[in-house]
C-alpha cells in the first residue's frame, strides 16, 4: 500500500516527553506546513517548537554579534582553532565569492567530500547564507557511488580533501556534468582542474550576502544512512534541523553558551549535523570536531578541552571506557552522553555511570527521514525501560500502522513505526514515486522498522521489516534476540542475521563479540537464549569475532554477517570447518546444502573434503566462488541479488 492512502485520522499513541516532563509543554505550539513549497505533506498540523530560530544563518550572525572573541570551533587533528569571529568573517568571504564567481543561487547544490575540517564548517555556513543545499557525501563509498550522489542531486560545487580527490575522484572529472567548480581543502597546490579552498578563502573584505531564506526552505540533502538499499536524498529544511538541535538540547536537560561539544561521528553523517553540529551552533557553545574517530584521542581530547556533551555511537563509548588510556585522563567534565544505534544492555548502562558519574544518559535515534531524533529513553528510565527506545521528543508524535495502513492503538501489537514532526523532511531529492511510498500526507513517514508501543506509552523497535527473520513461518524479531544477547556479561557486541536454510527457509545466526578476558562456547550461548526467548528465537549459527562491521553512525552491517563464519575462516576449508562448528552437533547430519542439486550433510561434506573426493572439491569450488551460503540457499526469489 502506497503511503499517500490513509485509512483515518493518525494520533499517535506513543508518549511524549511533554507528559513526563510538563514543562516542555510551553516550548510546543500547533503549526501547518505550508502548501507549494515541495512538501510531501504540506498543509498538514504538526507540533513544533514556539520560539525557533527563522533559519541557520541567523544563528551564526547571532553568535558573531554576541561571543565574537568566545571559540566557536576546535578541529582535531589540525589544532586550529577559530572564534565566533572568524567564522562568521571567513562565511561571509566565501559565500560572496561563491555568489559572484561561480554563480551560486538560491537551491544550488554544494556537495562536501572531506572529513572534518575548517573547509567543512565555514563551507557549510556559507551555504546557509546564500540558501543553498549542503549535501554531505559519505566519503566511504567507491569512486562510482560518490559519482552517482554528485550526479544524482546535480551538485554545482564540490569540496574536496586532496586525499579524497587522489584515490577517488580525479579519475571521474569527466563524468560530472553539472560541477562547475572543485575547491581542495588544504595548502595546496591544487590538482588541475581545481582551485584551493584557501583561494575562495583569501583575506579581504567582502560585503555579506544574505539570500532571504525561511524554515521550510532546504538546508541539506542527506542520503539514507540505511544499512541496506540504495540511499536516497533526503531534503532537510531549515525548520528540521533546528528541531532536531532543540530536541538535543533539552534531552541534555539543557545547554548553554558555556558547554563544550565532543563531535566523534564523521562530519558527513546526520548524527554529528544534527545531533553535535547543529545544537553547539543553536547554544553558541564550543565544538570540538574530530575528523575521524579514535578512542584515545577522544579521551585525550575529553580532558584537554573539558567537553561537557556528546552524541555518539553506542561503540565509541564501549572503546573509550574499555581502553587502558581511559583512567590516564580527567574525563569528569563529560556529563551529558547522548548514544543511539542499538538498544543498551544494563552493562554498558552501570559502566557509563562508574566510569563518568553522568547526569544524563539518554538512548535515542530516528531515522534520517525524520532528521535524527524523534524518540529518546530519559534518564531516569535507563534501566527500568533498558530496552525500550522511550518516548516521543516534543515535537514529534508517533504512531504504528498495520500493513493496511491503519493505526494500530492496541498496546503491544506489533506494525510500522511512523513519525510526524518538526523533524519530518520533506521528501526524497527528486524521487515522487519513493516518496509516495513513505511519506504519508498526514506528515507521518514510514520508517520500515517494525516496533509495539507498550501499555506506558514507550516505543519498543524490533527490527527492519527487510531484516526480521521468517524462520519456518515465525516472525524473529532480531533487536530482540539481540537484547538477551546483551544481557549476558561476557557479551561486547551482537548482531542476529538469517541463514538461508532449505528447510525452514531461514535459520538464526548470533554473531558475538565478546568482552576482554571472557570466554563462551556456542552451547553456553544457546543455554543462555532458550531461558529467556521460544525455541524459535534461539539462534542455532553462533559465531565469535574480534569486530562486527557497522557504518559510520555505528549501525551493524548485517548483509556482510550472513556469510561470515569467524576471523580464522579465510580459506574454503576453513570456511566450512568454521561454518560446522558454529552449528549445534545434532544438526551436522541434516542436510543443510545443496550440490549441484543434490542434498548434503555438512557430516558428508568434511568427510568428502577430507577424503580428496571430486564432491569435497566441488564444495570447495563453490565455497571459493559463491560462499557456504550458496549451498544452503534456497531458489526463493527474496534470497536472488
Amino acid at each position: 500500500m502506497g503511503a499517500w492512502e490513509i485509512k483515518g485520522p493518525a494520533r499517535g499513541t506513543c508518549k511524549s516527553w511533554c507528559e513526563l516532563f510538563p514543562e516542555l509543554s510551553a516550548q510546543v505550539e500547533r503549526i501547518v506546513a505550508p502548501r507549494g513549497r515541495g512538501i510531501a505533506w504540506e498543509g498538514t498540523e504538526i507540533p513544533a517548537y514556539r520560539d525557533r530560530p527563522a533559519n541557520i544563518a541567523g544563528l551564526l550572525d547571532a553568535n558573531v554579534q554576541r561571543y565574537p572573541d568566545r571559540e566557536a570551533y576546535v578541529f582535531h587533528p589540525g589544532g586550529q582553532r577559530l572564534t565566533w569571529r572568524q567564522v562568521g568573517a571567513q562565511a561571509d568571504r566565501v559565500a560572496a565569492r561563491l555568489r559572484r564567481e561561480s554563480g551560486f543561487a538560491k537551491r544550488d547544490r554544494l556537495c562536501l567530500l572531506t572529513l572534518g575540517c575548517p573547509e567543512y564548517v565555514v563551507a557549510y555556513l556559507a551555504v546557509q547564507q546564500l540558501g543553498g543545499i549542503a549535501v554531505p557525501v559519505n566519503l566511504g563509498l567507491t569512486a562510482e557511488g560518490l559519482a552517482a550522489q554528485i550526479n544524482k542531486v546535480g551538485a554545482r560545487i564540490l569540496v574536496v580533501s586532496p586525499e579524497l580527490w587522489e584515490a577517488k575522484l580525479s579519475a571521474l572529472q569527466g563524468q560530472l556534468p553539472s560541477v562547475q567548480a572543485i575547491f581542495i581543502t588544504g595548502a595546496g597546490p591544487a590538482p588541475q582542474g581545481t582551485r584551493l579552498f584557501a583561494e575562495l578563502n583569501r583575506e579581504g573584505h567582502e560585503t555579506p550576502v544574505r539570500e532571504s531564506v525561511d524554515e521550510w526552505d532546504l538546508c541539506a540533502i542527506s542520503f539514507t544512512s540505511g544499512t541496506t538499499g540504495v540511499p536516497k536524498g533526503t531534503m532537510a529544511m531549515h525548520i528540521n534541523a533546528l528541531g532536531c538541535a532543540q530536541n538535543i538540547v533539552n534531552a541534555s536537560k539543557g545547554l548553554t553558551v558555556d558547554d563544550v561539544n565532543l563531535c566523534m561521528p564523521p562530519l558527513y553523517h546526520n548524527t554529528a549535523v544534527y545531533t553535535d553540529f547543529m545544537p553547539a551552533l543553536l547554544t553558541a557553545g564550543k565544538c570540538v570536531i574530530m575528523s575521524a574517530f579514535a578512542p584515545v584521542e577522544a579521551i585525550e581530547l575529553i580532558a584537554r578541552e573539558k567537553a561537557t556533551w556528546a552524541v555518539a555511537a553506542p561503540i565509541m563509548l564501549w572503546m573509550m571506557m574499555n581502553n587502558p588510556a581511559f583512567e590516564q585522563h580527567d574525563c569528569s567534565s563529560m556529563k551529558k552522553i547522548l548514544f543511539g544505534g542499538h538498544a543498551a544492555s544494563e552493562t554498558y548502562i552501570n559502566q557509563l555511570h562508574q566510569k563518568f558519574s553522568p547526569t544524563v544518559m539518554v538512548n535515542g535515534g530516528s531515522v534520517s527521514e525524520s532528521t535524527a531524533l524523534g524518540f529518546a529513553l530519559p534518564t531516569e528510565d535507563a534501566i527500568r525501560k533498558i530496552t525500550s527506545c522511550g518516548l516521543a521528543t516534543p515535537i514529534c508524535e508517533i504512531a504504528i500502522f498495520d500493513d493496511d495502513g491503519n493505526e494500530v492503538t492496541t498496546p503491544n501489537v506489533i506494525g510500522e513505526v511512523g513519525y510526524r514532526g518538526q523533524q519530518t523532511n520533506a521528501g526524497y531529492w527528486e524521487e515522487p514515486g519513493k516518496t509516495a511510498e513513505v511519506f504519508r500526507r498526514d506528515g507521518f513517514v514510514l520508517s520500515g522498522d517494525w516496533a509495539k508501543i507498550d501499555e506506558e506509552g514507550y516505543l519498543w523497535l524490533l527490527d527492519r521489516k527487510k531484516d526480521m527473520v521468517v524462520r519456518g513461518g515465525q516472525n524473529v524479531y532480531c533487536i530482540e534476540v539481540e537484547n538477551k544477547l546483551y544481557l549476558h556479561p561476557a557479551v561486547l557486541r551482537a548482531a542476529v542475521v538469517g541463514v538461508p536454510d532449505h528447510l525452514f527457509a531461514e535459520r538464526l545466526k548470533a554473531v558475538l563479540v565478546l568482552k576482554p578476558g571472557h570466554t563462551l562456547t556456542p552451547a553456553q550461548v544457546r543455554s543462555h537464549c532458550a531461558a529467556q526467548l521460544a525455541p524459535y528465537e534461539v539462534p542455532e549459527y553462533v559465531v565469535f569475532k574480534s569486530a562486527i562491521p557497522t557504518n559510520a553512525a555505528g549501525k551493524t552491517l548485517k548483509p556482510p554477517l550472513v556469510d561470515d563464519w569467524g576471523d580464522a575462516a579465510s580459506t574454503p576449508v576453513k570456511r566450512l570447518q568454521a561454518f560446522c562448528e558454529a552449528l549445534p552437533p545434532n544438526l551436522m547430519g541434516v542436510a543443510h546444502f545443496r550440490v549441484d542439486g543434490a542434498p548434503v550433510t555438512p557430516q558428508q561434506a568434511l568427510a568428502a573434503v577430507a577424503g580428496g573426493e571430486a564432491l569435497g572439491q566441488r564444495i570447495l569450488s563453490i565455497i571459493e566462488v559463491q560462499g557456504v551460503v550458496a549451498m544452503t540457499q534456497p531458489d526463493e526469489a527474496r534470497f536472488r541479488k
